[in-house]
């Protein structure tokens, strides 16, 4: 499956939360909204023999600090659904059928360069796919001497490769967080139709 399919596929798992979150902090802020308008016009009703530019300003600031209470809570949600997207997309990618899986985990291991080295999986995917996983990304690599380390790692998926001193870390998580920054915008653009 290409990354833009992953992504696709994420992006619309996530939209649909994305909307729900979106749509709960509207409610809040229309609730602040509303309740700052009343709580301005109760003031601006008390303050009348005392002016009324001071009732004005009171009213504007209730209201503008509810705007802001309502921009934060919306900018939270925003981020929270973002937050979402990327873990459904983690959740995504260590679920995929196992040939799906090998095949992309293949694929990442022939991106590092590496003709040779130690493969560290989490236990889970060692015994699952570990054997199969080496012996498909040295038929990927030419001359490639990848083998399966009897160490495992600490992560959702994916892996660690030791090629001397030197560890490749592509984790799942890791993978994701790369990715997070600069499709960070298009998410947003797609979850709230900007």
């Amino acid at each position: 499956m290409s990354i833009d399919n992953i992504i696709a596929k994420i992006l619309s798992d996530a939209t649909e939360h994305a909307d729900k979150s979106v749509s709960e902090a509207t409610q809040k802020a229309e609730g602040i909204t509303a309740q700052a308008k009343e709580e301005a016009i109760a003031i601006k009703k008390q303050l009348a023999e005392q002016g009324t530019a001071d009732a004005i300003i009171t009213k504007h600031r209730k209201q503008s600090l509810a705007e802001l209470e309502a921009r934060k809570i919306r900018l939270a949600a925003r981020q929270k659904a973002v937050s979402n997207a990327m873990e459904a997309a983690t959740n995504y990618l260590v679920n995929m059928e196992h040939d799906e899986y090998i095949a992309f985990l293949a694929k990442q291991i022939v991106a590092t360069r590496a003709k040779s080295g130690q493969l560290l999986l989490n236990s889970k995917d060692k015994v699952a796919v570990g054997e199969k996983l080496v012996s498909t990304a040295n038929v990927l690599i030419e001359g490639g001497n990848i083998t399966l380390s009897d160490q495992t790692i600490n992560a959702k998926g994916g892996f660690v490769l030791k090629c001397g001193s030197v560890e490749i870390n592509a984790t799942i998580e890791t993978l994701v967080n790369l990715i997070r920054e600069s499709v960070t915008p298009e998410v947003v653009a797609i979850l709230f139709q900007e």
